[in-house]
């Protein structure tokens, strides 16, 4: 078994954020995310796992399409959030009734909406190995790569130094 990983310092955006948990919401802020991605799989006939040009081309545009937005979790079982002339609007309410109720009203063309439930670094890694895995599909289709090589895809998201989440997706189960 092989494995690539193109960690570089082109695979980054910058976004903003909040999350949820144990019934809080934390304060809107930003990170400049750095990503990652490892294949792993056996040699192809031209002895190498996968070609590492495609593979950053597929990743720079998976971030370029997620720098410099507001991401929202539309899934958010804490989130109340409706869309409506350009604008987003995003309730937290307060789960004890009390002065801690958020609103928030944000431009559309700032938002970009994740199908995710929460927008933690773990939840970004699943959504971009989604994301790199329907690009693989549409390469592969369309004749410019080989994919039954591959094994796994495992995706990091790092959201400063020293803090990275990992989703790791089998490929061979499909």
């Amino acid at each position: 078994m092989y494995k690539v990983i193109v960690d570089s310092e082109n695979l980054d955006f910058s976004a903003a954020h909040f999350i949820s948990f144990a019934g809080k919401c934390e304060r809107l802020h930003g990170h400049n995310y750095a990503v990652s991605v490892e294949l792993e799989g056996e040699l192809t006939d031209d002895r190498y796992v996968f070609d590492f040009v495609v593979l950053k081309k597929i990743m720079r545009e998976i971030c370029n399409a997620l720098d410099h937005y507001f991401l929202l979790p539309e899934r958010s079982e804490y989130f109340d959030i409706h869309k409506s002339d350009g604008e987003w609007e995003i309730r937290f309410p307060d789960p004890a009734g009390g002065t801690q109720d958020r609103r928030y009203v944000l431009p559309a063309q700032d938002v970009l909406t994740l199908p995710v439930d929460n927008i933690t670094a773990e939840r970004l890694a699943e959504y971009i190995c989604g994301q790199f895995i329907d690009a693989l599909e549409v390469s592969a289709a369309q004749k410019e790569v080989e994919l039954s090589n591959l094994t796994a895809v495992t995706i990091g998201v790092q959201e400063s130094p020293g803090q990275t989440a990992y989703y790791r997706h089998n490929l061979s189960q499909e």
